[in-house]
């Protein structure tokens, strides 16, 4: 069974189809807002007197010498760095009183007329001067802005021409005042430091005899290297003769320490006598193996050996002296050394110094001279340039008589009035919307509310054969009205086909005087035309009104079955309707919401679907009251009644609510259409064949 759950909502953001509805209902303000704002723009520009703006371009670029100097010069450099400043200062002086009062003196009489009765002619007329500027070219437009076009084009050339006079007057008296300032008092000045400085370098030299300070200071180095090897030398002999010295003195009486000495061993002198020695104590040995200690062999052998061994003492005697006599030289020449070493790092740091106050005043020489030969370059510049022309201004172009006005611009400002005219009108028609979201048509429930509209009923208060009575009698068949009950009638029974036995069809309104009592009871009315047996259950116990259309107020209602006071047959009562019983309350109760929860309700519905084809469940209001989605959820098929007119937000509200409830929705009726006459029949078949295609 096809419901309205099964739907995708739209209604979560903006569709296509919603923003076309809108603009469907709200075109006229659109037009209205769009007109009005371009009607307004076109007044003030075609009314407006029109303005023009002749303009001269000049270009204000660095000036670049005649004569062709080194890239890196310091002076040039300086005069880029100040460019800019140059820019401004220009841009002031086209714009200074000075200039302007005598670019209008300058003007013929016919222009200057035009400003002759103003309290402050040349203050309107500097006014009336625009200076545009666009630095990234370093562009200079100048313009003025005036009702006669001739006119403030001979103005901008008049102001041009002014102002490149006096360019070039200025720039004449600058470069012979600055030419004249440099060869008297600049020029003589640095010449003057660089005599200084030549003379200070040449007294130095003198005082100094002119040596060569570079080549003194390596000699020096060099010289103080060769000490440092020979001071090495020196102390390594130092070393080699102290050791001799302490191991020949360390030879004792008994002829035998430091008898081994490598030192020992050296001495030529002592060789001999140390082998003799040793032979000498060899035999001696031997002997006294052999006798005793007095025997006169051995006695020998010890005078021998007492004789070599003083031998030895003169020979080592000897050659300590020697060795001290050595010694005592190489400390001399050691402490000589180092007297020479100190001499010459005192010869190195006052070498050092003179060395470093040579290259400054050779430095001060250098720069004196340098800043002669810039200064004396940019004399030989200013005095070659002082009679030419400015040429670091040009102009591009002169200023010609405009065609087209400056001011109002016709087709910018239509164009713009266009386009902010057709953002107003857009913004004024969804504001509009959100203060007045009344639904209007069906295609707005379909794609605002998220429902299939399933029948549109008219007006039936409306309808002359109708009358007053909103219930349709027999009488009134053929009217259009009538049709559109048949139309929900054929949608029901068709949306029912698969349900077995008695259907339940719950109609429902988000709000109160919906008019879905009325569409139950004439639903009811062309069901049981049909044959069937149609039930009205009137489930609205707060404010029933089934009785009252169709039925009498006298006797048990629904409210005495809920409460198990009376059984459904004494409750049902026969209506002014052929075929169509209610089952209702002549007034409503406090406890409406709790006797819809009681099983009574489920039981009462499910007797009457035994006697009866279809009960029509006619409730309360879904967004007012809480039963009304119980009660919906015993229903086969649930019916939303929307009154044309009712907010968007109600029956979304509503919508959302049986949803939520999971009550089968089978779409809305749009009650009370603005729909009429005897062309409804046909607009409804053709609306609805057409939807049920798609």
């Amino acid at each position: 069974m096809e419901t309205a759950a099964a739907r995708p909502s739209p209604v979560e953001g903006a569709s296509l189809v919603q923003v076309l509805l809108i603009l469907r209902r709200r075109w006229r303000l659109l037009a209205i807002v769009w007109a009005a704002t371009l009607a307004t723009v076109g007044v003030y520009t075609f009314t407006t007197k029109r303005l023009y703006r002749p303009q001269a371009s000049l270009e204000i670029r660095p000036e670049t010498p005649l004569v062709g100097g080194d890239a890196n010069d310091p002076a040039l450099m300086a005069s880029r760095m100040m460019w800019e400043n140059y820019y401004r200062t220009q841009e002031a002086i086209l714009t200074s009183p000075t200039l302007i009062e005598a670019a209008y003196n300058a003007l013929p009489e016919a222009i200057r007329g035009r400003y002759a009765g103003l309290p402050d002619p040349v203050k309107v007329f500097a006014d009336q001067l625009d200076i545009e500027k666009i630095r990234t070219s370093f562009i200079l437009k100048v313009g003025f802005v005036d009702e006669d076009r001739e006119a403030a084009t001979q103005v901008v050339n008049t102001l041009v021409s002014l102002y490149l006079e006096d360019a070039n007057r200025r720039l004449r008296e600058l470069k012979s005042g600055a030419a004249e300032m440099l060869s008297k008092e600049a020029l003589p000045q640095i010449r003057g430091r660089v005599d200084d400085a030549d003379k200070a370098l040449q007294d130095f030299q003198a005082n100094t005899g002119f040596i060569d300070f570079e080549e003194h200071y390596k000699s020096l180095v060099e010289a103080r290297r060769k000490f440092d090897a020979r001071y090495t030398d020196i102390r390594l002999q130092h070393v080699k003769v102290k050791a001799e010295l302490d191991s020949l003195s360390a030879y004792g009486a008994d002829g035998v320490s430091g008898l081994f000495n490598p030192a020992f061993h050296t001495t030529r002198t002592l060789e001999p006598l140390a082998n003799e020695r040793a032979r000498i104590a060899s035999e001696l040995g031997k002997i006294e193996k052999l006798y005793k200690e007095r025997h006169p062999a051995v006695q020998e052998l010890r005078e021998q050996l007492r004789m070599v061994e003083d031998k030895i003492r003169e020979a080592i005697a000897g050659t300590l002296k020697s060795l001290e006599t050595d010694l005592a030289e190489v400390d001399s020449e050691v402490k000589s050394l180092k007297e020479e070493i100190k001499a010459v790092e005192e010869g190195m740091a006052e070498s050092a110094r003179r060395l470093n106050q040579y290259k400054r005043l050779e430095s001060e020489l250098i720069s004196a001279k340098e800043l002669y030969n810039a200064y004396l370059k940019k004399h030989g510049e200013t005095t070659a340039t002082s009679g030419s022309a400015l040429g670091s201004v040009r102009v591009i172009d002169h200023a010609t008589v405009p065609i087209i006005p400056f001011k109002p611009r016709i087709m910018m400002n239509l164009a713009l009035a266009a386009v902010v005219g057709l953002l107003l009108g857009v913004a004024a028609m969804f504001v509009t919307e959100q203060l007045d979201d009344r639904i209007a048509s069906p295609r707005e429930i379909e794609a605002f509310v998220g429902l299939d509209v399933i029948a549109m009923i008219p007006k039936l208060s409306l309808s002359a054969q109708a009358g007053p009575n909103p219930i349709l009698l027999d009488q009134a068949s053929e009217l259009p009205e009538f049709e559109a009950f048949r139309g929900l009638r054929a949608e029901l029974i068709t949306r029912l086909e698969k349900v077995q036995g008695a259907k339940v069809v719950c109609v429902l309104s988000a709000l109160q005087s919906e008019g879905k009592s009325t569409v139950t009871a004439n639903l009811a009315k062309v069901l049981a035309m049909e044959g069937r047996r149609v039930l009205i259950f009137d489930a609205d116990l707060r404010r029933p009104s089934q009785r009252k259309l169709i039925g009498v107020r006298e006797g048990h209602g629904l409210e005495q079955v809920l409460r198990g006071e009376c059984r459904l047959e004494e409750g049902i009562q026969k209506s002014r309707i052929d075929g169509v019983d209610v089952l209702g309350s002549s007034q409503g109760t406090s406890g409406a919401a709790e006797l819809a929860g009681v099983a009574r309700l489920e039981e009462a519905l499910d007797l009457a679907r035994t006697r009866y084809d279809y009960i029509l469940i006619d409730s309360a209001p879904v967004n007012q009251v809480s039963e009304s989605s119980l009660v919906a959820r015993h229903a086969d098929l649930t019916v939303l009644v929307i009154r044309q007119g009712t907010s968007r937000g109600a029956a979304m509200a509503a919508r959302k609510r049986l949803e939520g409830m999971n009550v089968a929705l089978a779409g809305a009726v749009l009650n009370g259409s603005s729909f009429r006459g005897t062309d409804y029949g046909y607009y409804y078949t053709a609306y609805y064949s057409s939807d049920r295609k798609t």
